[in-house]
């Protein structure tokens, strides 16, 4: 099992009930059904690979890594995950705060989201804002969020 681990803290402080929890269920669960594999499953090693793009400094962007993995997983050993990203850094920020767009703006749009035709008029409406007043509305949006992240 391989956790990609961005935060301070161990694996024994943070992860082990979890796993050991998860890996129990599931191979309970495997076993139940008859597969083959249900030993090996409980048996297996939890690793937290060494990862170039870690960050000392940000943990709030921890969905943007796991999407960008899903993206770029070629089921090779995790020794070899390369994002692309720089180390941390203000190019790590804004390559972040693109990949942030980016992703929402897939998850927004697509066709399973019932909503996905809305968002477009909101994102339409809102490109014909004024410069000023669309700064002003996304200052307010990172205040806001930072106000949401202290509490």
């Amino acid at each position: 099992m391989t956790i990609l681990h961005n935060t301070p803290g161990t694996y024994d402080s943070k992860y082990k009930e979890v796993c050991d929890l998860l890996k129990k269920l599931f191979a309970r669960h495997l076993k139940q059904y008859g597969h083959i594999r249900h030993t090996q499953v409980a048996k297996v090693k939890n690793t937290i690979p060494k990862l170039k793009w870690k960050t000392k400094e940000n943990f709030h962007d921890y969905g943007i890594f796991t999407m960008l993995h899903m993206e770029t997983f070629d089921s090779g050993p995790t020794s070899n995950l390369d994002f692309g990203l720089p180390v941390e850094s203000q190019l790590q920020c804004d390559m972040l705060r693109r990949l942030r767009f980016k992703f929402a703006t897939k998850i927004l749009l697509h066709e399973i989201n019932v909503h996905a035709g809305k968002m477009l008029e909101l994102a339409k409406e809102f490109d014909k804002t004024d410069h000023v007043e669309k700064m002003a509305i996304i200052v307010d949006a990172f205040k806001k969020r930072e106000e949401r992240d202290c509490i």
